[in-house]
């Protein structure tokens, strides 16, 4: 029986400790796509204080999420780690003008990142986790489209357009909000930028999407 119990005891813990590094796995993602939007506002505002303050937050977050990683991640840490010294490297950028050189230097370490981080699967993720994951996707998708003055970045690394994601997002909200009252809130949230969001290609109007997304995310960590 003790030997029974110890096994017992043994399955417990692995997976506990399985759902602590998705758990860590998952926030490190929402937390890294937050950094490449908040560097893209940065450059966008031209490093003013709001989206310097913005992007030094964002930073530090990821950094906490990284730092929680299994010691095996080390392809993802070291890219990280490159990622955080670009940003290092610009939080004091004199800007004069636009200089597009930024958003495209960020836009080659986001697609280095992102093809390192596409390969992992997460095995179990909250509903509500996804749905803010896609939310920030788009949001990095966005703000890099902001900054671009030749185009390119209505599609995302996966090739989906961002248009047919915004919908997405939009049908799959609706659908969890017919399920549980809570989060009506969040979809009325959604629904008031999704049409700002889908003008990506014609007015972008970056403060409005930001200020909404914060508020989003307050909604998220509240559930």
């Amino acid at each position: 029986m003790k030997v029974i119990a110890l096994i017992g005891l043994m399955l417990l813990s692995l997976v506990s400790r399985a759902e602590s590094n998705t758990d860590q796995f998952v926030q490190f993602k929402i937390s890294s796509l937050q950094l490449f939007s908040s560097f893209s506002s940065f450059i966008y505002f031209q490093g003013d204080d709001r989206n310097r303050a913005r992007l030094q937050n964002a930073k530090e977050q990821g950094d906490i999420a990284v730092a929680a990683l299994p010691g095996t991640e080390t392809s993802l840490k070291t890219k990280w780690k490159q990622i955080t010294d670009y940003v290092d490297l610009y939080q004091s950028y004199d800007f004069d003008g636009v200089d597009m050189s930024l958003e495209g230097g960020w836009s080659i370490l986001q697609n280095e990142f992102n093809k390192i981080i596409d390969t992992r699967a997460e095995s179990k993720i909250s509903t509500i986790d996804e749905f803010q994951i896609r939310m920030e996707t788009i949001l990095s998708q966005y703000m890099a489209y902001a900054n671009s003055t030749t185009g390119g970045y209505g599609v995302s690394s996966s090739g989906v357009p961002l248009d047919k994601q915004i919908d997405d997002m939009t049908k799959e909200l609706a659908a969890l909000a017919e399920k549980s009252d809570k989060y009506k809130p969040l979809q009325k949230r959604w629904n008031y930028i999704q049409g700002t969001l889908l003008a990506y290609n014609s007015n972008v109007a970056p403060y409005v999407v930001l200020h909404t997304f914060e508020g989003m995310r307050k909604m998220i960590a509240s559930y």
